[in-house]
C-alpha cells in the first residue's frame, strides 16, 4: 500500500515559484498585510501568496461554490493571526505580548495592549484584525454550528505555539514524540476545515468524526512538508526544534554540544557541518515516507464519507508538498 502514493517532484520550480509571487492578494485583505507589515514585518508577502495561491487546492468539496471567495479570505485572515502569535512567541520570546494575544478570539478577559510589557501595537493589530475575521466566518450558513469546534481547534493550534516557546526556553523538553503531539496543530487544518464547514450547505453532520479523523493526518502530513522546507533556515535563525533535526538528534547523527552551538552563536561554521550530516543521513527520506504512511491511513476513510471528496482533498496535499519542496527557505 505505501508504495502506492507517490510524492512527484516538481518539473520546474522556478515556475511554480513565479505563480505564487504573481499570485494577487484580495483588496479586502491587503490593507490588513499593509498594517502587518508596519507594525510586525516578520514575513515578506511571499508567505501570503503563497497560502493565498494553494488553499483551493485542499478546500474541501462541499463548500457551496458562491462562498469560496469568502472562505479563501477568511483563511488568509486566520493564518495571519496564527501567524503573528507564534512569530511574537517564538521568533521574539515575547511571553507577555502572547498571553495577551491569545484571549483575542474567545470570550471572557478582554485583551489589554496597555498592560506592562506588552506590544500594544501588535495586540491592536490583532484585535482588528480577529474583528475582520469574526465578520467572515459568522457570514457562512453554518458558523453557528461549527462556531464551537472552531474555538476548540484554535485553543489547540494555540497551544501548540505555548509548546514552542517553551521548547525554545528548554531545549531538553523537546522529543520528537512531543512535536508530533503538540507542534503538527498549529498547521491550522483543522481550523481549515472548521471554515469550510461553516459554508458547506451540503455537508452531513454524520460524516464529522471520520472526516476529522482524515484532517489528523493530514495535520501531520503538512507539517512534515513545513519541516522538509524550513529547517535549514530556522537553523540560520539558531532555532533548532524542527521535527528534521530533533529526529537527528535522537537517532545520533548529530549531538547535543553541536546544537548548543548553534543556539549560543549560529555561525556557519557551527550550522554547516549540522546540515550536512543531516542532508546526508536519509532523515528527509524518513519523513517523506511518514508523510506517505499518513496519506495512505487517511485514504482509508474515504468509504466512510460520502458529502465530502477525500480523493481531492488529499490529492491537494500531494500539490501541498511539492510547493513546500519547491519554496525550501523562502518562507
Amino acid at each position: 500500500m505505501q508504495n502506492e502514493v507517490q510524492v512527484p517532484l516538481l518539473e520546474d520550480d522556478d515556475a511554480q515559484l513565479a505563480a505564487v509571487r504573481q499570485q494577487g492578494l484580495p483588496e479586502t485583505v491587503v490593507p490588513l498585510i499593509d498594517t502587518y507589515e508596519e507594525t510586525v514585518g516578520d514575513r515578506d508577502r511571499f508567505l501570503w501568496r503563497w497560502l493565498y495561491h494553494l488553499f483551493p487546492s485542499f478546500r474541501l468539496s462541499c463548500v457551496d461554490a458562491d462562498r469560496s471567495r469568502t472562505v479563501r479570505d477568511a483563511k488568509l485572515i486566520a493564518t495571519m493571526y496564527i501567524v503573528v502569535a507564534d512569530d511574537v512567541a517564538e521568533r521574539h520570546a515575547d511571553r507577555a505580548t502572547f498571553d495577551e494575544l491569545a484571549t483575542i478570539p474567545f470570550d471572557g478577559r478582554r485583551p489589554d495592549p496597555d498592560r506592562s510589557a506588552v506590544d500594544g501595537d501588535v495586540v491592536r493589530f490583532l484585535m482588528d484584525l480577529w474583528d475582520r475575521f469574526e465578520v467572515a466566518y459568522d457570514a457562512g450558513p453554518r458558523a453557528d454550528e461549527f462556531a464551537d469546534l472552531l474555538r476548540f481547534d484554535l485553543r489547540q493550534a494555540l497551544q501548540a505555539i505555548e509548546y514552542s516557546y517553551l521548547a525554545n526556553r528548554h531545549p531538553g523538553l523537546v522529543s520528537e514524540r512531543a512535536l508530533w503531539r503538540y507542534d503538527a496543530r498549529n498547521m491550522l487544518m483543522f481550523v481549515y476545515a472548521d471554515i469550510d464547514l461553516a459554508n458547506a450547505s451540503s455537508f452531513d453532520s454524520s460524516d464529522l468524526a471520520s472526516l476529522r479523523q482524515v484532517i489528523d493526518r493530514t495535520e501531520r502530513m503538512a507539517r512534515i512538508g513545513n519541516w522538509l522546507s524550513t529547517w535549514k533556515r530556522e537553523l540560520d535563525e539558531g532555532d533548532w526544534c524542527s521535527g528534521v533535526v530533533v529526529h537527528a538528534l535522537e537517532s545520533d547523527i548529530i549531538s547535543r554540544e553541536q546544537l548548543r552551538s548553534i543556539r549560543q552563536q549560529p555561525t556557519d561554521d557551527a550550522i554547516d557541518p549540522v546540515v550536512d550530516a543531516i542532508s546526508d543521513s536519509g532523515v528527509e527520506d524518513y519523513f517523506l515516507d511518514r508523510w506517505r504512511t499518513e496519506y495512505e491511513n487517511a485514504s482509508r476513510f474515504e468509504p466512510d464519507i460520502e458529502s465530502v471528496d477525500i480523493g481531492a482533498y488529499l490529492e491537494g496535499f500531494e500539490t501541498i508538498l511539492r510547493y513546500h519542496m519547491a519554496s525550501e527557505g523562502k518562507k
